[in-house]
């Protein structure tokens, strides 16, 4: 099987050049991913963690630096369906069921040459793992937010892709339904164990879903420190009841106020 391990060496994002006042969003950031492997980034707001999500999917270029997923580009990768994107809004087609849209995708990269693992699932089996079952021939407007977004993930999912880049995913998701779709993103990883890089403000959602944390700093963003997070898995809501969970948290918090201040 061929890897789908990440790596980024000496990426550089400065918006604007050539004009008066360029601004460097990123700097120098060098990380490699497991194959498998589940990494969340954090850091303040304005440090870079959407922009290199966007470096790794293909949305955007890097100024200086490069990356490869195995041994490709982002750009092969993409134009073969190799990459499932979920961003804070499901944008999902108003027009379109919500087993269309789950299965626009595969239509898409079928239609431009791209190729389309013949392990994928067929749509009602990921309406059925991402819990929409009975929901498939309803529009986007008839779901709640959390249900938008399990049919986002489900269309991420739909071409079988070797990586997932997620990027705040459960921000605009109420408490409640922000945990259980946690959750449920922990049991899909642990079933197919793609490669997952994430992006969240939460520190504790980071801890829980994550085998490395990585803190980047403020602007311009570089990698400030990577917490490997050693609580065993699979993890349960009592995960947040052991102690190692809490340290991590409170190790992560005060590196944040560090580059903070």
């Amino acid at each position: 099987m061929t890897s789908s391990g990440i790596s980024i060496k000496g990426v550089e994002v400065v918006y604007g050049v050539g004009g008066s006042q360029p601004v460097t969003a990123l700097k120098d950031i060098d990380l490699d991913i497991a194959d498998g492997e589940f990494v969340s980034l954090v850091g303040p707001s304005g440090c870079g963690k959407s922009t290199l999500l966007k470096v790794v999917s293909d949305l955007m270029g890097p100024t200086r630096g490069s990356v490869t997923i195995g041994d490709t580009s982002p750009s092969q990768m993409r134009k073969d369906g190799r990459l499932g994107l979920v961003f804070q809004q499901a944008n999902l087609m108003p027009w379109l069921t919500i087993s269309k849209n789950i299965d626009l995708l595969r239509s898409l990269v079928s239609g431009r040459g791209g190729t389309v693992s013949p392990n994928g699932a067929t749509v009602d089996e990921l309406i059925d793992l991402v819990g929409l079952s009975g929901f498939g021939d309803k529009f986007a407007h008839q779901l709640s937010g959390g249900m938008q977004q399990r049919a986002a993930l489900a269309r991420a999912l739909a071409l079988d892709p070797a990586v997932l880049l997620m990027d705040e995913p459960f921000a605009a998701l109420d408490e409640i339904t922000r945990d259980r779709m946690a959750f449920e993103l922990m049991r899909i990883w642990q079933r197919y164990r793609k490669t997952v890089l994430f992006v969240t403000h939460s520190l504790g959602e980071a801890v829980l879903l994550s085998d490395r944390v990585v803190l980047m700093s403020a602007r311009p963003g570089r990698i400030h420190k990577v917490f490997d997070i050693d609580l065993p898995r699979p993890r349960t809501p009592e995960t947040r009841l052991d102690e190692r969970y809490h340290r991590l948290v409170m190790e992560l918090n005060r590196e944040l106020y560090a580059v903070m201040t």
